[in-house]
């Protein structure tokens, strides 16, 4: 039996709500095809999150890493790379804000995710779910997560597979903030997404 560690994000960009965040919690606690899942919902805050996450490694020691944010796209994204900057015109929700454009100095230029997306794309694309590859998971919180969780692999902290999944926003959002053109996905295809990505594992 497998443990998976699924993450979300906390809102942010003036949102009440985080699709990642929502799928976390719904997926906290299940048994799916005998994998033990735990959801964590992190902040979006560059000098505590990593900590709370350290925290649920070194506790649940898990086989898989789902890394789950929003991203205003229009189809699930699963990220192939993750890159050692990070936006300095951009606060975290704390008003954090990196000092250096770069995260970790000592750190390669990049870490390719040791968890191959095309088969889980393919999976998803076989059960109607819209999805693809991505290879630019942004500057932001959470192509700097995923950079994190990579090199706690590298280093031997982890021995887990990880990615990182980007997730459309949810109809709700577009209402709240009145955008009518924004590219929006229903909670229960999201968490039926991470369900059949969590089937194939192991």
């Amino acid at each position: 039996m497998a443990k998976i560690l699924v993450t979300g994000f906390e809102p942010f960009n003036g949102f009440t709500i985080n699709p990642s965040e929502e799928v976390a919690k719904a997926l906290d606690g299940k048994r799916i095809n005998h994998h033990s899942v735990i959801g964590l919902v992190l902040p979006l805050d560059y000098k505590n999150a990593l900590g709370i996450l350290d925290k649920s490694l070194e506790k649940h020691k898990p086989d898989y890493v789902l890394c789950c944010g929003q991203a205003n796209r229009a189809v699930i994204t699963i990220e192939r790379i993750a890159i050692n900057m990070l936006s300095m015109n951009r606060p975290d929700n704390y008003d954090n804000t990196p000092e250096t454009d770069v995260i970790n100095h000592e750190g390669p230029a990049a870490y390719i995710s040791n968890l191959n997306p095309h088969n889980l794309v393919k999976i998803l694309k076989e059960k109607e779910i819209p999805a693809d590859v991505s290879y630019c998971a942004g500057a932001y919180g959470c192509n700097w997560l995923l950079y994190n969780v990579m090199q706690r692999i590298q280093e031997g902290t982890s021995e887990a597979q990880a990615t990182f999944i980007h997730l459309p926003p949810l109809p709700s959002q577009a209402i709240q903030k009145d955008m009518m053109t924004l590219a929006t996905m229903p909670l229960d295809v999201l968490i039926n997404a991470l369900i059949t990505i969590i089937e194939s594992l192991g």
